[in-house]
């Protein structure tokens, strides 16, 4: 008896808690369509390869109609290091 230790639930019901607040607002953001088309991240069958595919399909086909194409790449990596947390 005096080994005995008492079994944590908080990471068994902040899992729970995590994946019904994640399905509850995942419906709300696709019911009332918040989230625009070009989002992709923490999508059901969107990833980042589809953002990437889109990017290079639009990138060859104003190449092929001679458009003129400007990109610019930009990190926020460094702005969080920034940030008061």
């Amino acid at each position: 008896m005096t080994n005995s230790r008492f079994i944590s639930l908080l990471t068994i019901c902040s899992k729970v808690l995590k994946k019904a607040m994640h399905n509850r607002l995942s419906q709300h953001l696709h019911t009332n369509s918040i989230l625009g088309t070009q989002q992709y991240g923490s999508r059901k069958k969107r990833s980042t390869e589809d953002a990437a595919f889109r990017l290079t399909y639009g990138v060859f086909k104003l190449i092929n109609q001679n458009m003129h194409i400007r990109v610019i790449f930009y990190g926020l990596a460094e702005v969080f290091d920034c940030i008061y947390h």
